[in-house]
């Protein structure tokens, strides 16, 4: 008998458990280790702070996997020892066989999320509440969707929200009164895509009189004065600041052997092994070529799961491609896939015009994995 242990409850642990679950027999312990009990996609945060959808219609319990034969334990983990394979934490110490870490990336630099009264981290759902009531009472001003460094999380995010919000705005009949403005310290939107898609998104965004400002690194935010100060001396004020923050490797990783270049974990970015026998990384917390987005961990954790069963059952493992998608979200409940090959030099990526149809797939991205997971609506 073997025991797993997932180090993480996001995409990346729950696709990494089912598929060892399903690959395995009962006498093997598969467990997830996590810090939170529920889980959300991310994307969702953005249809409840516009009003779209309750973000607690698309979150679910952890302790459901336990009816699936996963264990789950709630925790903080405080260490990681590869060697040996063992986690501590908050509620013990583990030891397993294997070990798979998919502990995603945290936000940072911490100076810049200090944050208070007009001013929010967008990525942050605890303050979903605050930012929908300052959103309502924004009748007038500028509205600044800031992307405080890079790398950070679902690239194409940052975007969606401020299309989500023009939007929201020309719904309440104050968008005349508002200018809307998303600056990016990158040379353009989306960087990983390559110059024809950035260009075609920023086209999405002039078309709605978004104003996009690129090369504006951002030195420091004062929400007393509801000011942003650029590193190239420029500054910009602003009437409701929702900031998209860097995204930094968690600390027990980069406190930990693991950690490679910056603090991230570098496995094999097609096996996704790591240098210590029997430990495996995928998803946002590893320096893997694709962007940080949740189908890339799903899809690199299921690859680290196929390997772990194929060494217990001397079966055939799994290798990543680097193939995959990024959904980006347009007004009028559209969206576009962001499709292609993240492996390739320079990345092999197309964007096909936004329609309903691939909205309605974003819809039932979520809707599989919440059922086939987490048991949400099986009754």
């Amino acid at each position: 008998m073997a025991s797993i242990f997932i180090l993480g409850g996001g995409f990346g642990g729950l696709a990494a458990a089912h598929e060892l679950r399903s690959r395995l027999p009962d006498n093997h312990d598969v467990t997830i280790v996590a810090a939170d009990d529920h889980f959300y996609a991310g994307f969702a945060k953005l249809w409840d702070l516009v009003g779209m959808r309750p973000l607690e219609q698309g979150t679910a319990s952890l302790s459901a996997l336990e009816r699936h034969g996963i264990r789950f334990v709630q925790t903080r983990i405080t260490a990681i020892d590869p060697a040996e394979r063992r986690v501590e934490t908050e509620a013990g110490s583990f030891s397993a066989d294997f070990l798979l870490v998919a502990l995603g990336a945290g936000p940072g630099p911490k100076q810049y999320l200090q944050l208070h009264g007009a001013t929010h981290d967008l990525y942050d759902a605890n303050e979903l509440p605050q930012m929908r009531a300052d959103l309502a009472h924004l009748d007038a001003g500028r509205l600044v969707v800031a992307v405080l460094g890079a790398p950070y999380k679902c690239p194409p995010a940052p975007y969606e929200a401020t299309l989500l919000l023009d939007e929201h705005l020309r719904g309440r009949g104050v968008r005349d009164a508002i200018e809307l403005v998303v600056t990016t310290p990158q040379s353009m939107t989306l960087p990983a895509t390559g110059p024809e898609i950035s260009h075609l998104v920023a086209d999405a965004l002039k078309d709605r009189g978004i104003t996009l400002r690129t090369q504006q690194s951002v030195q420091a935010i004062d929400a007393n004065t509801r000011t942003v100060r650029f590193t190239d001396g420029g500054q910009l004020e602003y009437t409701l600041l929702l900031a998209v923050p860097k995204a930094v490797p968690p600390q027990v990783v980069a406190e930990s052997p693991l950690a490679g270049k910056g603090g991230w974990i570098q496995p094999n970015r097609e096996t996704l092994r790591t240098r210590f026998e029997g430990v495996y990384a995928a998803g946002d917390c590893t320096a893997s070529p694709p962007p940080k987005a949740g189908v890339f961990a799903e899809a690199e954790a299921r690859v680290a799961a196929r390997n772990i069963a194929a060494q217990l059952d001397d079966g055939l493992g799994d290798r990543f491609d680097g193939t995959g998608y990024c959904f980006l979200e347009f007004p009028g409940q559209r969206a576009s896939a962001l499709e292609g090959h993240f492996f390739a030099e320079p990345p092999e990526v197309r964007l096909a015009e936004p329609d309903t149809e691939t909205f309605a797939r974003k819809q039932a991205f979520e809707t599989e994995r919440l059922r086939d997971w987490l048991d949400v609506g099986v009754t």
